[in-house]
């Protein structure tokens, strides 16, 4: 397995950008094809995130990136996309109401490239063996995390009860791994393992823990990673079958809904039913309490750098 740097510093912007490279002159390619090129289509949203954010289109040349139905599409640029059907049209292409013409003739899928999410589902796959979901801890008070972000910059805000007393820590970091359904882990890891490494009560992620397709979400993958008791509280059901307040994958209980926008799962070395228990008292207006006050400590942190910068 990469080690701990590697994996929580990936650039995906850069993977992106130099994949446009080797789109040819007089060709297009798509969202999707580009998504499937990083190894999982569900990426697909991601990379358009990343086009957007392009500051170099002079030198990576995402107006070849079309939609797949062969229309054209947006461009941030200050002409939009009629500066993007210019560009088009100096390479050759022709455009007929918005849409390429020949579109299947021209379009280019055929990218060199080492698939790296398909990598790193990979990792999340092979650590499912690692998982413990027996209660497995001393102390049973709670730090909560979250992060805000603004473009790249994540903005990661640590608060943990302390003699009944809230302490807080906070950090500013970059981002270059934008959020793909299924792969959080490989975008806030950095973050948790910065403020919270030390911690020994009971870790809150704003994120699903065995609720996951690999069931190592955010929580999960923390949670064994640092090797410390973590649960998931997810704010939005993204898979499984609802039944009652109990939230099935593949036929078995994995989360509980403490509302429709309180959906806990075991992180690590917490069960279903203790991390429950645990967050019960601890909720107020249908959330916890604790993951509310971190969340708006994120955003106060991020409008205080953005106000300081302008």
């Amino acid at each position: 397995m990469p080690d701990d740097s590697d994996l929580e510093n990936i650039d995906l912007y850069d993977q992106v950008y130099k994949l446009l490279l080797q789109i040819p002159r007089g060709y297009v390619s798509t969202y999707g094809a580009i998504a499937k090129a990083l190894g999982d289509i569900k990426a697909s949203r991601a990379v358009g995130t990343i086009l957007s954010q392009n500051e170099h289109s002079d030198i990576y040349p995402c107006y070849k990136i079309v939609y797949s139905t062969g229309e054209v599409g947006n461009f941030t640029h200050p002409l939009g996309p009629e500066e993007k059907k210019r560009r088009l049209k100096d390479d050759g292409i022709k455009i007929t109401k918005n849409r390429i013409d020949n579109f299947e003739g021209i379009l280019f899928t055929d990218f060199k490239t080492d698939s790296p999410l398909k990598k790193l589902a990979t990792i999340q796959e092979t650590m499912k063996d690692q998982i413990n979901i027996n209660d497995d801890f001393k102390d049973s008070y709670f730090g909560a995390i979250d992060v805000s972000y603004s473009g790249r910059m994540g903005y990661g805000v640590f608060l943990w009860y302390n003699d009944q007393k809230i302490e807080k820590k906070e950090v500013i970091l970059r981002s270059d791994f934008p959020y793909i359904p299924g792969y959080l882990a490989f975008k806030e890891m950095k973050f948790i393992r910065n403020l919270c490494s030390e911690f020994e009560g009971i870790l809150l992620v704003d994120a699903n823990g065995l609720l996951h397709p690999r069931m190592m979400g955010l929580a999960t993958y923390a949670g064994l990673r640092l090797d410390i008791p973590t649960i998931g509280v997810a704010k939005s059901l993204q898979l499984g079958k609802v039944k009652g307040d109990s939230v099935y994958l593949n036929d078995k209980e994995t989360a509980i809904m403490l509302s429709k926008r309180c959906i806990v799962s075991p992180g690590n070395k917490v069960s279903l039913k203790t991390a429950v228990d645990l967050l019960k008292p601890e909720m107020h207006r249908n959330y916890p309490k604790i993951l509310k006050l971190v969340h708006d400590c994120t955003v106060a942190l991020r409008l205080r750098y953005e106000n300081r910068e302008n």
